[in-house]
């Protein structure tokens, strides 16, 4: 009988995803929160870390605010998370990113087909994030909030992200979308985007427009924005105010 290599290793879990594990230890500068990782062999025992415990794979990551300010800011190499290939929920909120490696952006994770969840809160990205997510487009769930968006921010590869149903894009200085195919009442065009978070940035009434490409959007959370006046609501779309 013939095993592969990425077959179960003694610890429980596969030494492949063992060993990516102990790299991103390592590049996140050994934070106090992972400085357990490798005490003992099985990986999937490892704090934040849940693994299919059928295949062995990691399928679930939470490394949120596992850094402490004094670390210095972040260029996060993305390729780091590849080697797991079921990987269904990925949570790098609140460690002090400011973007990623050249070449290393979470275009990197586009053949990762089982990424559902994927959240970046609290982090410093900018309006460059955005163009490294368009290959992302098995994600259900997608927060940038409290990041340093600002100004005008394309959605162009956010587009791509066809299965996405939960956006989040609060806490940051967005005015408005735009897209290099010009304006117009449907800038974004996600067909399955149920819920969208706008609160707080620094969008007017005109970005009421640019959602109607939205055809399953139900809820809006646009609170503490510049919108001024009347609007017409049209479908069954709720609105959030806090």
């Amino acid at each position: 009988m013939v095993l592969s290599e990425s077959w179960w290793s003694c610890h429980g879990c596969l030494d492949e995803e063992r060993s990516a594990l102990l790299r991103i230890q390592s590049s996140f500068n050994y934070p106090i929160f992972l400085q357990s990782w490798g005490e003992v062999a099985d990986c999937c025992s490892w704090e934040g870390v849940g693994c299919n415990f059928t295949t062995g794979r990691v399928v679930y990551l939470d490394l949120s605010g596992i850094r402490e300010e004094g670390l210095g800011d972040l260029y996060l190499n993305v390729s780091l998370f590849r080697p797991f290939q079921e990987l269904q929920s990925l949570h790098l909120s609140g460690n002090f990113i400011v973007g990623c490696v050249e070449n290393e952006g979470f275009e990197r994770l586009s053949g990762l087909d089982s990424l559902v969840e994927l959240y970046l809160d609290e982090n410093k990205f900018d309006n460059n994030i955005l163009s490294s997510l368009g290959g992302l487009s098995s994600l259900i769930s997608l927060s940038l909030s409290g990041n340093q968006l600002k100004g005008a921010i394309s959605v162009d590869e956010l587009n791509n992200l066809t299965s996405l149903q939960w956006l989040e894009f609060g806490g940051n200085e967005i005015e408005s979308f735009k897209s290099i195919h010009g304006t117009g009442y449907d800038l974004l065009r996600l067909r399955n985007l149920e819920y969208l978070g706008l609160n707080p940035n620094h969008f007017n009434d005109s970005t009421l427009s640019s959602l109607k490409g939205l055809s399953s959007f139900k809820y809006l959370n646009i609170a503490y924005n510049q919108l001024k006046g009347s609007f017409n609501v049209t479908g069954n779309l709720t609105f959030f105010d806090s």
